[in-house]
């Protein structure tokens, strides 16, 4: 059963009349905010039941503010039954997209908003152009252009370029193949110029998504030969002919994941200081590829996980706490700050990449495991 206004006012009911258990009673104080307000609730409840309820609510808070709910408990058994199925752990923000608005529990609420399109491309010499931020991204062919035209710079045959988003920004490229690349936030791309005839080659920071194209070159033979194109990040070579993947390679991260959309690529260890570096594993579709502790082990993912930052969503799945905070960073480039331990469990959900993060943050503070403040660019975990 989903969780909607039926099962909020079926509990009520049963509070009434005293039948509520404990969990359901902790339903109505979590809903009330949610249903607070929508008129057909409203409609059937009395006085007495509204300001039950607040009271409720208000000695929740209180008790929470002296007393850490363990990370274990942030979705009471009760839901199986009550709501969907959730493993255990995992928040309710995914179900409850506009849950809590109207509630601020952050300050500064409005004062940290989501990246966009912001970079810098380095030229050879060093020089540094700063992209303008009402265009999506560049195309590089015998000079580098908006993707409307307009000229930003020429290039020198043979030169290797650079382009990097700052913590909060994104941007787009089409390389000089008809590749293109999408770059997230605090990444960064080196590429040449021009491609030569034996193979593509592009170095990678952070994280990027790949729609590869294929390239032919007549061969002596006359019947035409690709030319691979290869991904060197943090720790490995991705190897592929034409094909969608992404790649996730921080440096702060303690794993490079690579996902395969469509075709095939090949994933070799590069530089990990292992006696293993000639290991490799192939993706298909639907495939994850996990470098971590020298180690490679491939498995299979919900592609969209991994991907959809470039659509414009953070999808999570029993995703640590920690991790999606380190994102959220990324993207509204803001400091994290833990207070105590960070066990707090894993969280599912899906939620739009340009709300503002204090919304974000009350989806996830909505399950009681933990509190958030906004200190300036500061986000305080509790």
């Amino acid at each position: 059963m989903i969780m909607d206004k039926k099962t909020f006012l079926e509990i009520l009911a049963k509070y009434r009349s005293g039948k509520a258990t404990s969990e359901e009673q902790h339903f109505l104080d979590v809903y009330y905010r949610l249903f607070e307000k929508d008129e057909d609730v409203l409609k059937q409840l009395t006085e007495k039941d509204r300001t039950m309820l607040k009271n409720r609510i208000k000695q929740g808070i209180d008790k929470h503010r002296t007393k850490k709910i363990p990370a274990r408990k942030m979705v009471p058994s009760w839901y199986y039954a009550a709501a969907v199925a959730l493993v255990v752990g995992c928040a309710l923000w995914f179900y409850m997209p506009n849950a809590v608005e109207q509630y601020p529990t952050i300050t500064q609420r409005d004062s940290i908003v989501p990246g966009g399109n912001s970079a810098t491309l380095t030229l050879e010499d060093g020089k540094e152009i700063a992209l303008s931020d009402i265009h999506d991204g560049i195309v590089v062919g015998d000079s580098i252009k908006y993707e409307d035209g307009q000229l930003v710079s020429s290039v020198k045959e043979g030169q290797m370029l650079t382009l990097q988003t700052p913590r909060g920004g994104q941007y787009q490229i089409t390389l000089p193949d008809g590749t293109r690349v999408w770059l997230n936030a605090a990444s960064s791309l080196r590429y040449p110029a021009q491609f030569g005839n034996k193979e593509r080659r592009v170095y990678l920071e952070g994280e990027a998504y790949f729609d590869v194209t294929k390239m032919v070159l007549p061969d002596v033979k006359g019947t035409g030969a690709n030319v691979p194109f290869l991904v060197q990040s943090h720790g490995q070579t991705v190897e592929v002919l034409g094909t969608q993947f992404n790649i996730s390679a921080y440096s702060d991260d303690k794993a490079t994941r690579t996902t395969l959309v469509e075709g095939q690529v090949n994933v070799a260890l590069s530089n990990t200081g292992s006696t293993n570096d000639d290991v490799s594993r192939s993706l298909r579709p639907g495939q994850q590829s996990l470098l971590q502790n020298n180690g490679l082990q491939v498995n299979n993912v919900n592609v969209r996980q991994f991907t959809a930052w470039k659509e414009g969503k953070f999808v999570f799945e029993e995703e640590p706490l920690e991790n999606i905070l380190k994102t959220l960073a990324r993207w509204y480039d803001v400091e994290i700050v833990y207070q105590g331990d960070r066990s707090y469990g894993t969280f599912t959900g899906s939620v739009g990449r340009y709300e503002h993060i204090s919304g974000i943050l009350d989806k996830i503070g909505f399950t009681q495991a933990v509190k958030f403040e906004i200190v300036g660019r500061r986000v305080i975990v509790m």
